[in-house]
């Protein structure tokens, strides 16, 4: 495994972990396309198939438990625990325009005509497709929240660093996935505008600053607790 693909991973972890605890924390999925989420929560179980066939090694099985574990909790959260607070009127992208040519392409184009392989590679071409209703929604509300726009920021940004890992592999191992490849591409152009507004319109250094600040803040909580710890000790005799 080379550096790219590992960041890409840890990138694809953080974006999911993201989406998850801000639904979890705020109690709300308001903003968040539930369509996406059954979407990618698809996309991980026909890919996965082969957990129950094949090891490849303990990160990978582990990586792929960890990803269906919470593609499945946080549709749950959206639908079920928080649907109270689910923005049914405008998730209204029909997910059948991209089943339908999704499932066909599979059938058509692929590596080998096995059910598993077929699922496979609808996996892969359903996955540079599934963020459109979470973008749709975007474009149809006009806005969204701050955590929403780092989930997305790090899901493009897992796909940019794969076609990395691609080209990498392709002069390093001389391997090529060309089913990959090109999903990938399409996935990333997906991404393309909103990177350039996350960047220029300074999300990102927002972000960090209400980070810092936030552990600042949770520091200094922290240092005057102790300190009225000790001023208890000393006054109690």
């Amino acid at each position: 495994m080379n550096v790219f693909r590992l960041a890409g991973d840890i990138s694809h972890l953080l974006a999911i972990i993201i989406l998850f605890l801000k639904i979890w924390r705020s109690k709300s999925c308001a903003g968040i396309s539930g369509k996406s989420q059954v979407l990618f929560a698809l996309v991980f179980t026909t890919r996965y198939l082969d957990l129950f066939t094949s090891f490849i090694s303990i990160y990978n099985s582990v990586m792929k438990v960890v990803f269906l574990i919470l593609a499945y909790a946080t549709v749950y959260l959206i639908y079920i625990r928080f649907r109270g607070s689910y923005d049914k009127e405008n998730d209204t992208f029909r997910v059948e325009f991209l089943l339908i040519p999704v499932a066909g392409l599979s059938f058509l184009e692929n590596y080998d005509f096995t059910p598993l392989e077929i699922l496979w590679t609808f996996s892969i071409y359903l996955e540079s497709v599934a963020i459109l209703p979470q973008l749709f929604m975007i474009t149809k509300t006009g806005e969204a929240e701050s955590i929403t726009t780092h989930y997305l920021f790090f899901l493009g940004l897992y796909r940019a660093l794969y076609l990395a890992n691609w080209i990498w592999r392709y002069y390093e191992e001389g391997f090529l996935d060309q089913i990959a490849v090109v999903s990938g591409v399409v996935q990333t152009i997906f991404y393309c505008d909103f990177f350039y507004l996350y960047f220029t319109k300074g999300i990102l250094i927002a972000w960090l600053l209400e980070t810092l600040y936030f552990f600042n803040r949770k520091a200094v909580c922290h240092d005057l607790t102790h300190k009225f710890h000790v001023f208890q000790f000393f006054f109690s005799f």
